[in-house]
């Protein structure tokens, strides 16, 4: 079953998050190249100083639980670490399914997963 982490880190010490992301870079591409990783991204928030988003896709519980013993992940708390975080709320998704957002024509659709408006 499909995997999804996502959620937010606050940071004290003011806008510290696009340092903290490009120090990362290089674990981030690590785990994008890991077995089962669909995305893995960090990002700046734009309107809120110190505030990042992460995101990461994979294909499997097991592929997941094999980055948190991966070199990678281990080097990325430590990362994350020597900045003063000061909050967090990161939260596993299980997904049953994925359909597409657009139509071929780029439209939204208007049926999700078998629910309409009509």
């Amino acid at each position: 079953m499909r995997i999804i982490v996502a959620g937010w880190l606050r940071f004290d010490g003011g806008d510290v998050c696009a340092q903290v992301v490009r120090g990362g870079a290089q674990l981030i591409a690590e785990s994008r190249s890991e077995q089962g990783c669909i995305a893995y991204n960090w990002s700046v928030d734009p309107l809120e100083d110190g505030l990042m988003h992460v995101y990461e896709e994979w294909e499997s519980e097991r592929d997941l639980l094999l980055h948190f013993k991966h070199s990678s992940y281990l080097e990325m708390r430590r990362h994350l670490e020597s900045f003063r975080l000061s909050a967090f709320d990161i939260k596993l998704y299980s997904v049953a399914g994925t359909e597409p957002v657009y139509t071929e024509t780029g439209e939204p659709r208007s049926t999700l997963f078998g629910v309409s408006l009509d």
